[in-house]
């Protein structure tokens, strides 16, 4: 799975944590919170459902490295 693929699921998920957000509208780069404006509880939803999807661990450690959804989908990728 290349990065444009998963980026793709990774909006998928977003819109399904935060129905209200145009995920279409979400840039590759932009930052989950201080952009699109993720609050903890989201933030935390959006990463156990990246869990389910993918089957990757992200620990707490880690969140500060998945701050986009290009950043995430590097993750996911050098994980698998």
């Amino acid at each position: 799975m290349n990065e444009t693929e998963i980026i793709a699921r990774l909006r998928t998920i977003l819109g399904d944590i935060a129905p209200d957000l145009d995920v279409v509208t979400v840039g590759p780069d932009d930052d989950l919170r201080n952009d699109i404006g993720l609050d903890s509880m989201d933030f935390l939803n959006f990463v156990i459902a990246t869990h389910k999807q993918f089957g990757v661990d992200v620990p707490e450690a880690d969140y500060g490295k998945i701050t986009s959804l290009r950043k995430l989908a590097a993750y996911i990728a050098g994980k698998n």
